[in-house]
Order: C-alpha cells, then sequence, then structure tokens
C-alpha cells in the first residue's frame, strides 16, 4: 500500500465544530433554578448563578438565618446536609444536589446565638 502525495483534487475542509455558546448553559442553570425554586415549599432568599469559568454555570439558593429551609432541601432532594463552623460564632449550613446536570447549592448562614434559638 502506498501513499499518494500529490492529489489532482482539492480536499474539502471538515467544517468546525462549533463551540457551546455560554448563553445556553446560562439558560440551562435559569432554567434548573426554576424548576428546583417550584419544588420548594419555602422561597430562598436570593437566587444567584455562578459562572465556573469552564462555560458552565452552577446555581445558589441563600437561605438567610434559615438553616431549617436547607434541611427541607436536602430532604427533598435526598442529598446530605453539611453544617460547619464559619470563624469564631457562625455555623454554615449547605447541601448539593445536581439537577439536569447543573450543581445547585442551598445554604445559610448563621449565628451561634440564632442557632441556639
Amino acid at each position: 500500500m502506498s501513499i499518494n502525495l500529490t492529489r489532482t483534487a482539492p480536499v474539502a475542509p471538515v467544517a468546525p465544530v462549533p463551540a457551546p455558546n455560554p448563553r445556553d448553559a446560562m439558560m440551562r442553570a435559569f432554567a434548573v433554578a426554576e424548576t428546583v425554586v417550584a419544588q420548594l415549599p419555602d422561597q430562598p432568599t436570593t437566587v444567584t448563578l455562578d459562572d465556573d469559568y469552564v462555560g458552565g454555570y452552577g446555581v445558589q439558593l441563600y437561605f438567610h438565618h434559615r438553616p431549617d429551609r436547607v434541611a427541607q432541601f436536602a430532604q427533598h432532594f435526598n442529598t446530605a446536609l453539611s453544617a460547619d463552623p464559619h470563624g469564631e460564632s457562625s455555623l454554615y449550613t449547605s447541601a448539593d444536589v445536581v439537577v439536569d446536570g447543573i450543581k445547585v447549592r442551598a445554604w445559610a448562614l448563621t449565628t451561634a446565638v440564632a442557632v441556639a434559638a
């Protein structure tokens, strides 16, 4: 078998695969945020999208001083709840789940006084 390095007919160039549109990733994250919030019994204080700097987005649901609502989120999505000290007098409660390929985190930051009450 031999290779002919001189071609008489031009070779059609291969069309490059277009890069994914960052707006599409953002819109998917918005759709996941809407779906998740619609399933929760209580609305989060804020909903934010986070750019992961590699073409995707994540969703963060913040429940102001309400770790109990983070626990409801964890129970609803059957995921682990974590509570870790934050600084000297605060507690960071969070739960993570992946919904339709988008990472969703529910979280709350409370002071020790609020946790004791």
